[in-house]
């Protein structure tokens, strides 16, 4: 017996004016707006065979400049 396939439509998506006015960044200007705000990202890998789990991942990473953290735990104290 062969196997059924769905065909699921995807949504046609508008750009909205909103993005349609937005300029272009570089990733010099992306890279200083990360260091200067910061960001966090979290994350699991999991690797299993047969339900079974053999290898979890957790990863935590922040990334920021260190003037950045000082401020902010500065700002926490």
């Amino acid at each position: 017996m062969p196997a059924a396939s769905v065909a699921l439509a995807r949504p046609r998506l508008r750009p909205s004016r909103a993005l349609a006015c937005q300029r272009r960044v570089s990733l010099c200007e992306t890279l200083d707006r990360v260091l200067n705000k910061g960001a966090v990202v979290a994350g699991d890998i999991v690797i299993s065979v047969a339900d079974v789990d053999l290898l979890y991942v957790g990863v935590n990473l922040v990334v920021s400049s260190v003037e950045t953290m000082r401020r902010r735990s500065a700002a926490c104290s």
